[in-house]
């Protein structure tokens, strides 16, 4: 089946079962709304129904794996299984946990998409491209850990290796916990307008904030001949809502 995985879904299977019991032990309760995206051929899937979810939405965009998915796990009420494209479908239920090994090229637009959620999941388990994971993880604030920050501590688990995957891809992975913070760091009616800033700052990541942000009107602060790297992530989002006002 592996021949037939279309190049332009990212599509590789992860097969290897004791990575898929790793992962599936992150979760570390039952009766809990779980969100998979992207299930693909569901052997992780298999792994989350032994956590006794009360509520599992599967949300897969390739038509040819709905059908294996309806025939695999139809049979659970507890299970839904949905044939759309994640970045487009509309998230209206409450989710506990999101997991997912997330397709490489989407993985911004992905972790995006759930940062604008009206409620964030309590925890997330995600794989990514090791690359990926690492900017994740940085100690420097980047264009993506700048708005993850925000709501979620990210903790790294373990890494998982190509040869874990079929087809082989050339890529290592990482999984990644994140565990929602008690109170957001910014308030959600200023989400699109931070994105709109980070978005802004970090594509001239190698100039000073001076440089970059002399248009505004923004009190003189020793801060601002940082790199937008350099700062931690209270002060990037003090410099955000100077500009926002």
């Amino acid at each position: 089946m592996y021949v037939n995985l279309k190049k332009k879904l990212s599509q590789n299977f992860l097969i290897d079962k004791n990575i898929t019991s790793k992962i599936s032990n992150l979760i570390d309760r039952e009766n809990l709304n779980i969100l998979e995206i992207g299930p693909g051929d569901g052997k992780l899937t298999e792994k989350i129904i032994e956590k006794k979810p009360k509520n599992l939405d599967l949300v897969e965009i390739d038509k040819d794996l709905i059908e294996e998915l309806n025939i695999n796990y139809k049979k659970y009420k507890f299970v839904n299984i949905i044939n759309e494209d994640i970045i487009k479908f509309n998230l209206v239920r409450k989710y506990d946990l999101i997991i997912s090994n997330l397709p490489y090229n989407l993985s911004s637009k992905i972790l995006e998409k759930l940062i604008l959620l009206k409620d964030n999941p309590s925890i997330m388990i995600l794989m990514f491209q090791k690359e990926f994971a690492e900017r994740l993880l940085d100690t420097n604030l980047n264009s993506i850990n700048s708005l993850m920050n925000c709501y979620f501590k990210i903790k790294f688990e373990f890494n998982v290796s190509k040869n874990c995957f079929r087809p082989i891809p050339k890529i290592e992975s990482s999984v990644l916990k994140f565990e929602k913070l008690k109170k957001g760091l910014i308030k959600k009616h200023e989400i699109e307008n931070f994105i709109k800033f980070k978005r802004y700052v970090f594509s001239y990541k190698r100039k000073s904030l001076r440089n970059i942000l002399k248009k505004y009107n923004i009190k003189d602060s020793i801060k601002l001949d940082l790199r937008a790297e350099k700062l931690n992530i209270l002060d990037f989002i003090e410099l955000f809502r100077q500009i926002k006002t």
